[in-house]
């Protein structure tokens, strides 16, 4: 019987389609993933966390995006106080949504970005029942975050803030409710001792001797006051009668002024007619101006009128002599002058 011997290539390709079936396989488990490294995260808690356990969700808004991984509690020397870090991680594909980016870069800064933009980390209370609790990622702007500061392992810090009702908690506990009883019985001691002290009842004897003195006193004035008022209200009367006459007279001056208005009015018939009997005289003037002008038409036959006159004058005084002289000349006509007398010439002398 001869044996038959493997065949290599049966047996390479046996073991690759097997790898890649298990890598199909690992890829494709849900809630897994084999190749990315999740992003570590600390946030310090002041208060209790009684209820937060490992494994824990870490919900942005009920949606999981990490799981708690330790709880401690540390001293603060400088502060004297407890603080309890709880450490998380989250996944590197949330966190990018949350950024806002979907690559495969480094999510390193990412985380700071969204601390900036104000992500603070809150308790949250899974079950009233179980008392199981979660922390919830949000961007919150009150109450502000809180950093504790300082190495975390490599881990990056995100600030805390307590919740209304931590945070209602905390006001209530930092009440000193001791004092504040104290405080009520000393008052309360105080006003005892101040009602029992016998200057209290005299000076409510006092107060009310000084009440029935007020009453006795207004008792008086309400009767000194009624004839003053009786002519105050008389006074009032004759004010208001004169008022009335100022009215009136207000009344009649306002018509007179709104008829002085009427008459001044530059467009009223009173302004026109003055205003067209200027105008009137103002032709006139100038026509007497242009009559008076030396060189005028009316001056200078006034001139030839005065000449006529002048000679028709010179001639009656002449017809005048000749009819004198010759009463008979409108029948005979007129003698020519006669010849004036010779002069006697003088003798020389001797």
């Amino acid at each position: 019987m001869k044996s038959r011997r493997a065949n290599p290539f049966v047996i390479g390709a046996f073991v690759v389609a097997a790898l890649a079936a298990l890598a199909v396989a690992l890829i494709a488990l849900p809630g897994r993933h084999w190749f990315e490294r999740p992003q570590r995260v600390v946030m310090f808690f002041s208060g209790s966390v009684f209820g937060l356990q490992k494994g824990a969700p870490v919900v942005f808004r009920g949606v999981r995006v990490g799981n708690v991984t330790d709880i401690s509690v540390r001293y603060e020397a400088t502060t004297d106080s407890f603080a309890i870090p709880v450490m998380a991680e989250l996944d590197d594909d949330a966190v990018r949504g949350l950024e806002g980016r979907f690559t495969h870069d480094d999510i390193g800064h990412a985380l700071p970005l969204l601390i900036k933009r104000g992500l603070t980390a809150q308790l949250g209370t899974q079950s009233l029942v179980t008392g199981q609790l979660y922390v919830d990622l949000d961007f919150r702007s009150k109450p502000p975050g809180v950093l504790h500061g300082g190495e975390h392992d490599g881990a990056t810090e995100i600030p805390t803030s307590a919740t209304a009702f931590q945070a209602l908690k905390n006001q209530l506990e930092s009440v000193d409710l001791r004092k504040i009883l104290d405080d009520l019985s000393q008052i309360a001691n105080s006003t005892r001792t101040l009602v029992a002290a016998p200057e209290l009842r005299q000076g409510l004897q006092d107060f009310a001797a000084t009440a029935r003195h007020a009453r006795a006193l207004a008792a008086v004035l309400e009767q000194r006051a009624r004839p003053l008022t009786r002519g105050a209200e008389q006074a009032m009367a004759s004010v208001g009668r004169a008022g009335d006459k100022v009215a009136t007279a207000a009344d009649k001056l306002g018509d007179g002024a709104d008829k002085a208005g009427a008459l001044l009015d530059p467009q009223g018939p009173v302004v026109t007619d003055l205003q067209r009997t200027l105008a009137e005289l103002q032709r006139a003037g100038a026509s007497l101006r242009d009559a008076t002008d030396r060189d005028g038409p009316l001056l200078q036959q006034s001139d030839r009128t005065l000449r006529d006159l002048s000679a028709a004058a010179r001639a009656l005084r002449e017809l005048a002599r000749t009819l004198d002289a010759q009463p008979d000349a409108l029948l005979r006509g007129r003698q020519p002058d006669a010849p004036p007398p010779a002069t006697p010439t003088p003798e020389p002398a001797r």
